[in-house]
């Protein structure tokens, strides 16, 4: 009655011992996994850290039904069909430093059948890509603004969202760029910067259709 199926999960990167572990038990947590693996090297990047899930038939079928009601909407208010192609993985954001600080807590993500961590090293860079003169990748600078790697980019480009830029962090997760916090950027991040729907103006066919239907006004 207490049978269950093996499952395992894979843990690599900036770790004394990478490579595929079994789940002891059911509720089994990322502090436990690091702690079997023996724990993290002197250069591991702990904040970078991510976890990379599988998706479940559940989600599946929850991702196809998404998929056709956007099918079936209309408007400029409908969802882009092509954003929501559907993979065998998915990333979730976690927070690896307070989970190892917090073994237990809900920070510490219990694990599942396939998942994949990776501890990356180091990275003492910034990405600035989109909307720019020059995307570019540059040195990180603690207390350093937004406007600071923009510049570092040529600045922005015309048709950017200035008020639209965000950040990609290594662990997955997503936040709002703005411009008086500098602790938003962290090494190994992405900032991303929008581009503006290119304005197409009137074609010649429709300028004299429309000087037609005056005239005949």
């Amino acid at each position: 009655p207490a049978y269950q199926k093996q499952r395992t999960v894979s843990v690599a990167g900036e770790v004394l011992f990478s490579g595929s572990y079994a789940l002891q038990k059911k509720n089994e947590r990322l502090s436990d996994l690091i702690k079997n693996a023996g724990g993290i090297t002197p250069e591991a990047y702990i904040r970078g850290g991510r976890l990379i899930r599988q998706r479940s038939d559940e989600e599946k079928r929850r991702e196809e039904d998404v998929l056709r009601m956007a099918r079936r909407g209309e408007g400029k208010d409908s969802v882009s069909v092509e954003k929501l192609a559907i993979s065998e993985t998915y990333t979730i954001g976690i927070d690896m430093e307070k989970a190892l600080a917090h073994p237990g807590s809900d920070d510490d993500i219990v694990l599942r059948e396939g998942d994949v961590i990776y501890i990356p090293e180091y990275i003492n860079t910034v990405k600035i890509s989109g909307s720019v003169m020059y995307p570019n990748t540059v040195s990180w600078q603690k207390g350093a603004k937004l406007k600071h790697y923009i510049n570092m980019a040529g600045g922005y480009g015309d048709m950017a969202k200035k008020r639209k830029a965000y950040i990609v962090y290594l662990n997955g997760t997503v936040a709002r760029a703005k411009k008086s916090n500098s602790g938003l950027i962290q090494p190994g991040c992405e900032i991303i910067v929008p581009s503006k729907k290119e304005k197409q103006g009137m074609k010649l066919a429709e300028i004299l259709g429309m000087s037609s239907a005056t005239a005949t006004m």
